[in-house]
């Protein structure tokens, strides 16, 4: 309670720029977090085969083993031919 009677006593410009150089400490910190755990998250990615022909169907006896969930999924790169 201290630090905000003190910053009270300060004039409206000290204010905003103690405000935005807190801001920008604290948006530092969360850019340096997300950075450090790019790595990781990239790290976790399985690498993928590229082919001449790219073709991927999921299995429907698969989807239809007796979940309420039915998820079909087909990726192509002739679009359609």
């Amino acid at each position: 309670m201290r630090y905000i009677e003190h910053i009270k006593t300060k004039s409206t410009h000290e204010r905003r720029a103690h405000a935005i150089q807190m801001s920008s400490a604290i948006l530092i910190v969360v850019f340096l977090v997300w950075v450090s755990t790019l790595g990781w998250r990239f790290a976790s990615i399985p690498p993928q085969t590229a082919s001449s022909d790219v073709s991927q169907t999921a299995s429907v006896v698969q989807a239809s083993n007796g979940n309420a969930t039915l998820l079909v999924s087909t990726t192509t790169d002739s679009y359609g031919q």
